[in-house]
């Protein structure tokens, strides 16, 4: 199989994968985006962890889940986990303890990276899946809120983001962007990512008529802006390391957490935006 048909394969099943999950219930979209944060983490501490293995690295692994359930869960407008948030403090203090066998050099930059993994990666997936926990004009749930569309679009604006910012770049592109991180990316592409993507926003109106044109179209520069700082963040650490992609599990699509960096800075931006601004609605923590 061509590498061209191999990517044309590996993208539609990620592309249907996402849509279904994200679109079937609360069960699905939760497991789907507990799956990725894993992945993520998980290539995030072979990029970052000295002699990094699932085995060295399986209790950074279950902190991670911890993390993102607990941020996620940390509503008490919508669900709570009540006392249950302070075991994140006895989890965490556990993981340190069973550090001190770690014989490594690189100790203390081998805690740094998993703590930061876990802001980095496990806290934005739990905020960007209280996304899903906004309430909608007209929606209507037979148990816990779940809005499976706006965690969808967002996955859908940044896709549109980054084709039509290939696009104009390849074609309009001098002005580069930010050269010594990501050559390929210019300004011109950015700008016209940015139009098409708040374009393609009107086109969800649909799915969201309780909401005016002017937040959708925000909230498709929140994801083409924010989203590429996310993609810089990631191709930093990568050149920072010497390496071009963070896995080859998706083949030719790089990594999973390639396929999430928007996603990781996006996401939480989004449900922000919403929860401040469009809902004007207190955040409790």
């Amino acid at each position: 199989m061509s590498n061209l048909k191999s990517r044309i394969l590996v993208g539609s099943a990620y592309v249907v994968l996402t849509i279904a999950c994200l679109l079937f219930d609360i069960g699905s979209g939760i497991l789907y985006l507990g799956i990725a944060q894993l992945l993520c983490l998980n290539e995030f501490y072979r990029l970052t962890v000295s002699n990094y293995s699932i085995k060295k690295g399986v209790f950074g692994l279950i902190v991670g889940c911890a993390v993102m359930i607990l941020v996620y869960g940390n509503q008490d407008d919508v669900i709570s986990l009540g006392r249950l948030n302070y075991l994140i403090i006895p989890i965490i203090l556990v993981y340190l303890i069973s550090t001190l066998y770690n014989k490594s050099d690189s100790w203390i930059s081998d805690i740094t990276a998993s703590g930061f993994g876990w802001i980095y990666i496990s806290a934005s997936f739990g905020l960007f899946l209280r996304l899903g926990n906004v309430v909608l004009p007209g929606d209507k749930f037979s148990l816990l809120p779940y809005n499976g569309r706006l965690l969808l679009s967002v996955f859908i604006l940044v896709w549109v983001y980054d084709t039509f910012a290939y696009l104009t770049g390849k074609r309009f592109g001098k002005t580069k962007l930010a050269s010594q991180i990501s050559p390929k990316k210019t300004v011109e592409g950015l700008l016209g990512g940015i139009v098409f993507t708040m374009g393609a926003s009107l086109l969800l109106s649909n799915w969201f008529k309780g909401i005016g044109m002017e937040h959708l179209m925000i909230l498709g520069a929140i994801c083409a802006i924010v989203g590429t700082a996310g993609d810089l963040f990631e191709s930093r650490l990568k050149r920072s390391i010497g390496i071009k992609d963070s896995g080859n599990a998706l083949g030719g699509h790089g990594g999973f957490l390639d396929r999430m960096d928007s996603i990781l800075f996006a996401g939480p931006a989004s449900y922000f935006y919403f929860v401040y601004v469009v809902f004007e609605h207190p955040i409790l923590w």
